[in-house]
């Protein structure tokens, strides 16, 4: 994330965007998905046996908690686990995500040391709250994401924004204090290859500034560079 780089290079946290600081929320591990029949059965199980709970007609909406391997499609019924057949249905385009994965710790690498990113499992709101850890401080931080965007923040303080929502070339934004420039996306199908892995398809993110950030889908940050130089690049992604 673009705000631990500039913290590696000027030794504070606290330079980008003040803003007010607002609640973001974001879509849990699900998909929604439209009925797409006259009629659709939705069963006890999954199964054409089961007992018959009720029928849902054409255009309704309904959100998949989970698919068998048998054609079948776990949802909500009355606020009650149910089933439907799944070729029943048709799933709507989810958003792809640049969130962090908070059940992996981060390390990077950059010009100015190591650090990394730790999840504590806790919200803040509808916020994750994550650890900055260097081997002599750690430090909280939150992160957010919803249709808007995706952002990093500290408790009760500012927050910035990391990408702004839809995520397309030419989407622009302003950062940092007033007459600091702006950030825009320049590509949306970046290739990015780092000691962690290769990440396809990354968000290009330029700044007036000349830092160039690049964002791997549910992943997050991946790597940042200005000048042609590797200011900071994830080095090791493992499991909490």
């Amino acid at each position: 994330m673009k705000i631990f780089t500039k913290v590696l290079i000027a030794l504070t946290l606290f330079l980008t965007i003040l803003m007010p600081f607002q609640t973001v929320s974001y879509a849990a591990s699900t998909s929604s998905a439209t009925v797409n029949t006259k009629a659709l059965n939705v069963r006890e199980k999954p199964t054409t046996h089961s007992k018959k709970k009720g029928v849902l007609k054409k255009g309704t909406k309904v959100t998949v908690y989970s698919k068998t391997k048998t054609g079948w499609s776990q949802i909500k019924y009355k606020s009650k686990t149910a089933y439907v057949s799944t070729k029943y249905l048709k799933f709507i385009s989810k958003r792809a995500s640049f969130l962090l994965d908070k059940t992996k710790v981060y390390t990077y690498k950059g010009t100015e040391g190591s650090y990394q990113l730790i999840p504590t499992r806790k919200k803040y709101d509808s916020w994750d709250i994550w650890y900055y850890a260097t081997s002599s401080d750690k430090q909280k931080f939150i992160v957010g994401e919803d249709s808007k965007g995706l952002y990093t923040g500290y408790i009760d303080s500012e927050y910035y924004i990391d990408i702004k929502y839809p995520a397309k070339v030419g989407q622009k934004w302003d950062i940092g204090y007033e007459g600091d420039g702006q950030a825009r996306i320049t590509s949306i199908k970046e290739t990015v290859k780092t000691p962690a892995g290769t990440f396809k398809n990354c968000i290009e993110v330029k700044e007036d500034s000349g830092y160039i950030y690049y964002y791997a889908k549910n992943i997050g940050q991946v790597k940042t560079v200005r000048d042609g130089i590797t200011v900071m690049e994830l080095v090791s992604l493992k499991k909490k």
